[in-house]
């Protein structure tokens, strides 16, 4: 049986040079923090893994108590780029895997382009009416968050 495979996009433009935000971006403990704030208790690579050694597992614990555990399956210097998939299920999903995408701005200097993309399954028992506009919510906000983020910085900078 072919199981459904479901895809959310979402990018912005983050007003910060590239190799700044390529240097949050690469190590998932600079991004989680970033990424869910104070929603995020605890997080960190697991299982001998670390910001230098891909593939690497890491796990983060949600306020509300969800666990995630996922590993870095991809990383390129020069394209910056990192690619993560989930171990396991979290918010009604499986087979999940995400990259985050980073270019230059030719045009705007000290601009970077980000770009996620999502490719998951909806784990069973769950409703891809609610899961998939649920997860493509998420990783706007996980964007958007970013975003502010990185113009945060520069205007206290």
């Amino acid at each position: 049986m072919i199981e459904a495979r479901y895809h959310v996009y979402d990018s912005a433009v983050l007003d910060a040079p590239i190799e700044e935000v390529w240097q949050e971006i690469r190590d998932v403990t600079k991004l989680i923090p970033i990424v869910f704030g104070d929603s995020v208790k605890e997080y960190g690579y697991v299982d001998g893994g670390s910001a230098e050694k891909v593939p690497s597992r890491f796990a983060f614990t949600l306020a509300s108590g969800e666990r995630s555990v996922e590993e870095v399956v991809a990383r390129s210097e020069t394209e910056r780029s990192v690619t993560y998939r989930l171990h396991g299920q979290i918010f009604g999903i499986e087979g999940y895997t995400g990259t985050y995408r980073l270019r230059r701005i030719t045009t705007e200097p000290g601009k970077t382009f980000l770009e996620f993309p999502r490719e998951f399954g909806v784990a069973a028992g769950n409703d891809p009416a609610q899961v998939v506009p649920s997860l493509a919510a998420l990783t706007a906000k996980e964007v958007a968050t970013i975003k502010a983020y990185f113009t945060k910085r520069r205007r206290a900078a």
